[in-house]
């Protein structure tokens, strides 16, 4: 048979998950400090592209985008048209 006892009168009930969510708190705080401490040391460690550079490489880029899509654009037109004498 299990005992059961009542509290003792004017003491409050204590929560036992309360420490633990603070030590969580604290936990997930000190893992966000690292993660941005470690973040910063390897952004440091980084090489950027001159000014120069980057104007380059984003012509580039812009340019190839606009020939892919224009050549896109003139096969799906060819394929709709085709698609529509067939059917």
């Amino acid at each position: 048979m299990v005992e059961h006892r009542s509290p003792k009168p004017g003491v409050a009930g204590s929560s036992p998950v309360t420490p633990a969510i603070g030590f969580q708190l604290v936990f997930f705080m000190n893992r966000i400090k690292k993660f941005f401490s470690e973040v910063s040391v390897e952004m440091k460690k980084v090489s950027w592209p001159k000014w120069d550079e980057l104007k380059g490489s984003t012509w580039v880029v812009v340019s190839f985008s606009i020939i892919i899509s224009a050549f896109l654009f003139f096969i799906d037109r060819i394929l709709s048209s085709l698609m529509q004498v067939i059917l």
